[in-house]
């Protein structure tokens, strides 16, 4: 019996990153940071450390780390040994210590993985040991071809990795940068209550038009005055829809809204304003619009901490990338490549081969 703990780096990369990638793809749906995790894990570390370890890949059932998760029988880790016979059988043990590190290598996201998908995985990776040995018999390994692919897993790996590496580094800001932040974007954190009175107006260049947006107008006039006096925003709104003939008036309570869910040009008049007050009449589209304030709250640091932190961490990357990648420029042949504006898009996650 064979214990197999690492495989020949060479002849299972490809695989390996194949399916990393497509994680990577799938994984990218949501917006957010990625961990890192390090393929150079130290093989000399115990037993009893791999068994503390809590990992988000590791299965509901506690396996001991020198467990086999994996064995594939017939298959020898020597490559002498002929395919297994009744004679002269053998086979190859993956545990549990060696799987998850090999999940680990490759779980660029951090996100925890399903059964189903460890299952997917080792069912693909044993197919890779089995088709191992007669793809480096037939002298695949040492191919032009395969030195290119791997030339270019390597700079992708590499390049994955000081990604991650930045984003590890970044992922943490201090409390005084926190702090900081948070009180230089102040303003993004106070939220208001409010209700909208919306009056449905006719713009255009017409006499009905014009006819039709002074009504408007008017009723507009009339409902802010009501509502500025203390009268109840729907009533006030059911009320001026009948008043130009309509019907089916929206809710008026809008609930709590930071300044980006407002016109810009509206939020300085409408978050200087205290609980009872009543906006201006406000031309918004095909429609004249009144706001009324329920209540006014500014969201404290310690709620916002998190989003803050993510948001330093993704600025600090984004400047690094930014720095590194306008220290080099390339330069594109258009006779060879074609016009940006024509040539299609290539990926940074593209395969070089099917």
């Amino acid at each position: 019996m064979t214990h197999f703990r690492t495989s020949s780096a060479a002849a299972l990369l490809i695989g390996v990153l194949s399916i990393c990638s497509a994680w990577a793809q799938g994984a990218r749906s949501e917006p957010t940071s990625s961990t890192q995790h390090s393929t150079n894990v130290d093989p000399a570390r115990t037993q009893l450390e791999s068994d503390k370890k809590i990992n988000s890949t590791a299965p509901v059932t506690v396996i001991a780390a020198a467990e086999p998760v994996l064995t594939i029988h017939g298959l020898c880790q020597d490559q002498s040994i002929q395919p297994a016979t009744a004679a002269n059988s053998c086979t190859t043990v993956v545990t549990r210590e060696a799987f998850e590190r090999l999940l680990d290598s490759m779980n660029i996201t951090g996100k925890p993985l399903t059964p189903e998908t460890r299952r997917n995985l080792a069912e693909v990776y044993a197919q890779y040991l089995v088709l191992e040995r007669p793809a480096t018999k037939a002298g695949l390994e040492s191919t032009p071809r395969f030195s290119e692919i791997m030339r270019w897993w390597r700079l992708r790996t590499l390049a994955g990795l000081y990604r991650g590496n930045l984003q590890e580094q970044f992922k943490s800001p201090s409390p005084d940068e926190v702090h900081a932040y948070y009180v230089q974007h102040l303003q993004s954190y106070q939220r208001i209550k409010a209700a909208r009175i919306l009056i449905p107006r006719t713009p255009g260049d017409t006499d009905e038009a014009k006819r039709s947006d002074k009504k408007a107008l008017e009723v507009a006039n009339t409902a802010r005055e009501r509502a500025a006096n203390g009268e109840d925003p729907d009533l006030v709104q059911k009320d001026a829809y009948s008043a130009l003939g309509l019907s089916s008036p929206p809710i008026t309570n809008l609930g709590a809204n930071p300044r980006s869910n407002f016109p810009t040009e509206e939020t300085d008049e409408l978050f200087s304003l205290v609980s009872g007050q009543v906006s201006k009449v406000e031309t918004e589209g095909a429609s004249y619009v009144i706001y009324k304030i329920a209540s006014k709250e500014t969201l404290s640091e310690d709620s916002v901490k998190d989003e803050i932190s993510r948001q330093i961490a993704q600025s600090k990357y984004d400047e690094a990338m930014r720095s590194i990648n306008e220290s080099a420029k390339p330069e594109f042949n258009e006779a060879y490549f074609g016009s940006p504006k024509t040539a299609p898009a290539v990926s940074p996650s593209a395969s070089p081969h099917p």
